[in-house]
């Protein structure tokens, strides 16, 4: 669709474009993804300005671009400039921003990992100026609406399929929806408008009215379809279609959590917080969302956590699942156990787990999993034995809010005296595999492992040895800052800040027990959650995601330490004989071991925020919806509603009149193609409408009827039990369906 419609005509759409940038900018800054974002509604409407000048200009169109692309990289250089941490000259900040720019170039194309969190605030400032300018140049220079509302819809989806914490960002997405139908009405009536002028064509302005009041309808039905629509179940064959796309998809997670490291996590990317990289990064946020009930015959025994995901390589400051040539397998139910090596001292339990996340892929469970009752994706590659190691296991199909699963398990009950026996004899897969260690790490980090073990004659009491000094050394903060630019994440944690949260204390113990070694590796998941005796199983919250350290010992596999200071010590019984007398792990809320008890206490009795149905849990539609927003939305409710009435008592004014209401059929008669000629008589005019539009045949030759009596009849009045108002409630309706008709049916020609 394309017209040439004036600035008279444009700020209407002007202001509906510049609010949807606005609803775009303000999701993301919400999102607090990272320091710095404020600047995005700035170059947001500074682009717009741009756009909207450079497309009422007579510039052509590669002129105005080009002064486009320097008013941008002047703009967005400036407002990112004003973010850094130093006030030096602004030659110095340039060359600043362009570095880091280069640097994380060369990272995406190296793999290496970047903490520069200025680089997502230049790429998000650019992006928004892009979206201005091209929001402003398509609506006032060529009237594209759908490049408009695309394009900022995209980017504001992703803000809000991306974030997955505490602070509702659908209302942004209402909010955006509404106003980009109502831009997209009324930008094609102004178009509409600058042809019948252009055409002297007369028309009633109070068709404006109409089509405002068509679209807000328009809009408010499309918002009560979008919100059932997530609420409908997906097909198996639409779940399939996601886990075909989940490679992919999980490549892009990897890349995005390496590049943008230093973004406040919220379970990025989807409802699943885990993806095949995990990077110490700076501080973490998490919420107090339901993830899950697990359900057990009894209590568990010590060191048993609900596992997502093991890595095996630590590389760039971060930990990843080693590529592999085996591509995921899929395994039913039918085909009985997965094929894991056998392993001493393990006890077979069965949890039933029913899952509160929207779209969640991860199988959570304690290790090692034998079997589900779900079809399920099998990330793993195979010893020499052909057994199955298991990396991950996801389900083959998204699951859903109250999604239920079924789980096997064999998990370890070995003694202190057996695994301080146990063999050293490593397989050459595990030599392979977690002995791993960079060329990055500081002479310190290791000379810190060599002292540490140095009494020790055992890989467990090694562990042992590492694990305390830790817990003892380390204070537990989640809010720590990422490490400097070129620091080693570790050592800057060891010995500088010696502050860190869960996968600190995870990746510190074992690379230095890969120093001395000792086979480890880094698991992530969520710790046990609450136990209810009564009910028999554990509620697992987003409060409860935690990584922890397993060490390989030949003959009994992977065994479970807990370095985190904030977590109870896995306490093992001293030897076989003592099994049946030890006292199993604390069934300690890990609100009160993360030190949120009282902040959750108090959510509890103010919002019933632990209730017992996962809807208690995630809250109704707007959740904690800060004031701001409801008054917004308060106030675009009675903008919409003072429209509708000021629209309704001018239509009631002009068709209450017969001579106005008679005009008024000519003016839909023009909207709709109708030829209506002055040398026409009126009822040879009513003969043409009802001919394009039969449905509304009674209505039209009524008003036209009355029209003429009150022109040309002796008495110059209309029948007594003549209602005009009657007669255009049945007929609106009528001349509005058939208008989008002709429109669409137009739209596909020029298309064509």
């Amino acid at each position: 669709m394309e017209s040439s419609a004036r600035l008279r005509d444009g700020w209407p759409s002007f202001l509906l474009v510049w609010a949807m940038l606005l609803v775009a900018s303000m999701a993301i800054l919400q999102a607090d993804l990272i320091d710095g974002l404020h600047i995005v509604p700035i170059a947001a409407t500074l682009a717009l300005v741009a756009g909207w000048l450079l497309g009422k200009s007579a510039f052509s169109d590669r002129t105005a671009h080009l002064f486009a692309i320097i008013y941008g990289l002047f703009f967005v250089t400036w407002l990112v400039g004003t973010t850094l941490p130093f006030d030096g000259p602004w030659r110095e900040r340039v060359f600043d921003l362009v570095g880091r720019q280069v640097e994380w170039l060369q990272k995406l194309v190296d793999g290496g990992t970047s903490r520069d969190g200025i680089v997502f605030v230049i790429q998000t400032t650019a992006v928004f100026w892009l979206l201005g300018y091209l929001a402003g140049w398509f609506t006032f220079r060529r009237t594209y609406v759908w490049r408009v509302v695309i394009p900022i819809g995209v980017v504001l989806l992703s803000v809000v399929y991306y974030y997955n914490g505490p602070k509702p960002l659908l209302v942004y997405l209402a909010i955006f929806t509404l106003l980009a139908l109502l831009f997209v009405a009324v930008t094609y009536l102004a178009g509409e408008e600058s042809r019948w002028r252009n055409e002297s064509v007369r028309y009633d302005r109070a068709i404006q009215f109409d089509f405002m009041r068509a679209g807000l309808l328009a809009a408010l039905l499309a918002l009560l379809l979008a919100w059932s629509l997530p609420g409908m179940k997906a097909s198996a064959s639409f779940g399939e279609v996601l886990t075909d796309a989940g490679g992919p998809w999980r490549s892009f997670q990897d890349t995005w959590t390496r590049l943008f490291s230093s973004l406040r996590s919220y379970g990025a990317g989807t409802s699943d917080p885990y993806a095949d990289t995990m990077v110490l990064g700076g501080p973490r946020t998490v919420g107090n969302t339901l993830v899950m009930d697990v359900r057990v015959s009894e209590e568990l025994p010590y060191g048993v956590y609900w596992q997502a995901i093991a890595y095996d390589t630590y590389v760039n400051g971060g930990w990843r699942v080693v590529e592999s040539d085996v591509e995921p397998a899929t395994h039913f139910p039918d085909d009985g156990p997965l094929n894991l090596p056998v392993n001493l001292g393990r006890e077979v339990i069965t949890q039933t787990v029913t899952n509160y996340l929207p779209n969640s892929s991860f199988l959570y469970a304690a290790p090692e999993v034998l079997s589900t009752d779900r079809q399920m994706l099998v990330d793993a590659t195979y010893d020499e034995q052909g057994q199955t190691l298991v990396t991950a296991l996801r389900s083959r199909f998204i699951l859903r809010q109250g999604d239920q699963y079924q789980v096997t398990s064999r998990v370890s009950t070995a003694d202190a005296t057996s695994l301080r026996a146990a063999s050293t004899d490593y397989p050459e897969w595990v030599r392979t595999r977690y002995l791993q260690l960079p060329d990055t790490l500081t002479p310190r980090t290791l000379d810190l492992a060599e002292q540490l073990t140095a009494n020790s004659d055992n890989p467990y009491d090694k562990a042992i040895a590492v694990r305390d000094y830790l817990r003892a050394n380390i204070n537990y903060n989640d809010q720590i800052a990422a490490a400097p630019e070129g620091v080693e994440p570790l050592d800057y944690v060891l010995f500088d800040l010696k502050q860190g949260y869960c996968t600190y204390y995870a990746a510190a113990m074992a690379v230095m027990l890969r120093a001395q070694g000792v086979p480890a590796r880094v698991v992530s998941g969520y710790a046990l959650g609450e136990y209810d005796p009564l009910a028999q199983n554990y509620r697992v919250r987003a409060v409860n995601a935690h990584t922890w350290v397993e060490v390989y010992f030949p003959d009994y596999g992977w065994i479970h330490f807990e370095p985190t200071q904030s977590i109870p010590v896995v306490e093992r019984p001293s030897s076989a004989t003592d099994r049946g007398t030890a006292e199993p792990s604390v069934p300690i809320s890990n609100a009160e071991l993360f030190g949120l008890d009282e902040e959750l206490a108090d959510l509890e009795r103010a919002d019933g925020l632990l209730g017992d149905t996962a809807n208690q849990a995630d809250g109704g539609l707007l959740g904690d919806v800060p004031w701001w927003q409801v008054a917004l939305g308060a106030a675009l409710l009675l903008i919409a509603g003072m429209a509708l009435w000021a629209g309704n008592r001018y239509n009631r004014g002009v068709e209450g009149d017969v001579g106005r209401s008679y005009l008024r059929l000519g003016e839909w008669a023009r909207v709709l193609g109708i030829p209506w000629r002055a040398a026409q008589t009126p009822y040879e005019q009513a003969d043409a409408l009802v001919a394009a539009v039969p449905q509304g045949q009674q209505p039209i030759r009524n008003l036209t009827r009355q029209y003429v009596l009150r022109l040309f009849s002796p008495a110059r009045a209309t029948d007594a039990d003549f209602d005009p108002h009657r007669e255009w409630r049945s007929l609106r309706p009528v001349l509005l369906r058939q208008s989008v008709v002709n429109m669409l049916n137009r739209s596909r020609t020029e298309k064509k």
